[in-house]
């Protein structure tokens, strides 16, 4: 009995882990009897879950890579087309166009426009030449196009276009100022002490402007009424200055009576006719025309009227289109 139960136990000391260690025999893993564990658990828990993560991060990285590839290739080949075909410029206008529409949709199209300054020209010459509405993208407007189309109205000398986001375009403009009208072919327009031609204009409009007529007439008035300001008489005595050949004037006076100024010395033509008038009344004598083209001497001419009485108010306010002709000859 006991030598068989010392075999018995030096067999399992034989076959057990560590002897069969020893013996260089691989001893599998004992599971844990209060613990249960699932078949092919190990395999589970064998797998590491940071190289699974890797794993799939490298494949999608991968279809990215093909997929910018594939945009690219077709987007070089849409531009490659169009450039081949001539149609580049529609692509990109096509394009911007769409952008565009999104910036509009987006609320930054052209709602509202305010104006100051603004007197004599009207709300169509403005929006013509701003050229907006609410399909015109703000943040692609230029401002400075506009003021250029702008100050090229007649009326407008000065603008200045501002954008104010999200949707304001506000306009502030100066005005030309009123000089003078200007009667040319039997039409009558409204200038501006440069010269400028704002619109044509009724003579009744603008009672208090002074009446030229002529060819150059726009331009050389300033200078003519800046030296009729001492002789306020005369002024008043006028309904309109004529100019000749674009070299000198002829001033019509209210009762028909028509004074013809020389080139230059305008000065002292004016002054030697207040010296006479002073002197003589020459402006009140039945007379048709006072020359003063010759600084030396005056030469006076009689009215041709059988009876030598003076032109009614109604022939003397009538538009002197006419009167530029040379004078005939008369008495002196």
């Amino acid at each position: 009995m006991q030598s068989i139960g010392s075999a018995r136990g030096e067999a399992r000391k034989r076959r057990s882990p560590d002897a069969l260690l020893k013996r260089g025999i691989a001893v599998p893993r004992r599971s844990s009897r209060g613990l249960p564990m699932l078949a092919g658990a190990r395999n589970l828990i064998a797998r590491s879950p940071r190289s699974v993560r890797l794993g799939k991060l490298g494949r999608d990285r991968v279809r990215g890579k093909w997929l910018l590839v594939c945009v690219l290739f077709l987007a070089s080949a849409l531009l490659y087309g169009a450039w081949i075909g001539g149609q580049t410029g529609r692509l990109v206008d096509t394009l911007g166009g769409g952008i565009e529409k999104l910036a509009v949709a987006a609320g930054f199209g052209v709602k509202r426009v305010t104006v100051d300054g603004q007197l004599h020209t009207t709300d169509a010459e403005i929006t013509a030449a701003l050229h907006a509405g609410p399909d015109t993208m703000m943040l692609g407007y230029d401002t400075d196009a506009a003021k250029a189309r702008l100050e090229a109205v007649p009326w407008i000398k000065h603008a200045q276009v501002m954008r104010l986001l999200p949707s304001t375009l506000q306009v502030v403009i100066e005005e030309r100022v009123p000089y003078a009208i200007w009667q040319s072919h039997g039409q009558t327009y409204v200038v501006d002490a440069e010269g400028v031609t704002l619109a044509p204009a009724l003579r009744e409009a603008y009672p208090e402007l002074p009446l030229v007529v002529g060819d150059g007439a726009p331009k050389a008035a300033p200078a003519l009424y800046q030296a009729l300001m001492p002789y306020g008489d005369l002024k008043q005595k006028m309904i309109a200055a004529i100019r000749v050949g674009d070299r000198r004037w002829t001033l019509k006076l209210a009762s028909g009576l028509e004074v013809m100024l020389p080139d230059d010395n305008v000065d002292e033509a004016l002054a030697s006719l207040t010296k006479l008038d002073a002197e003589k009344a020459l402006l009140k004598r039945n007379i048709a025309s006072v020359d003063l083209r010759l600084l030396d001497r005056v030469t006076v001419r009689l009215r041709d009227d059988p009876d030598g009485s003076p032109p009614t108010a109604e022939a003397a306010q009538e538009t002197p289109t006419s009167s530029t002709k040379t004078p005939g000859k008369g008495k002196t």
